[in-house]
């Protein structure tokens, strides 16, 4: 059985189209998918280092030039927020926190690039402290980054 000739080339139209489909299918499954690597995500940090240097997930840090968190374990670090616990002293509770330090918690966010890098830019801490020391405590703020 012959078929017209419009019926024959929508016939291959259509063989083509599959057979086009299925080596695209294909093709896809074989191909490398590039991936949207995200940049490392790091904190510039000043404890014991005047100069400051990148860290990732540090154990002391200081969030302000009254405030430091030391002593802190990550829970979560990156791409877009970090949270940790540790001990949260500064000039601002003295004398009373110099042997006995705060149990907080610290959140950095806002990750700015810079040289192809992240970098946190705000902290948040959330902690227990008596009211005369909340009111002086630098509990929200602004970190570092490169290049300030």
């Amino acid at each position: 059985m012959r078929l017209p000739l419009t019926a024959c080339l929508m016939y291959r139209a259509t063989l083509a189209v599959s057979m086009l489909g299925l080596g695209l299918t294909a093709c896809a499954s074989h191909r490398e998918t590039p991936t949207t690597a995200r940049p490392q995500v790091y904190v510039l940090n000043f404890y014991g280092a005047e100069e400051g240097r990148a860290e990732q997930r540090p154990r002391d840090l200081v969030l302000s030039e009254f405030t430091t968190i030391n002593a802190v374990t990550w829970q979560s670090w990156g791409p877009t927020r970090a949270v940790g616990r540790g001990k949260l002293s500064g000039m601002w509770c003295l004398p009373e926190c110099g042997d006995a330090p705060y149990d907080a918690t610290v959140t950095l966010g806002a990750v700015v690039p810079v040289r192809g890098k992240g970098y946190f830019s705000r902290y948040a801490v959330t902690a227990r402290l008596p009211d005369d020391q909340r009111k002086r405590a630098d509990l929200t703020g602004r970190l570092p980054i490169p290049g300030e």
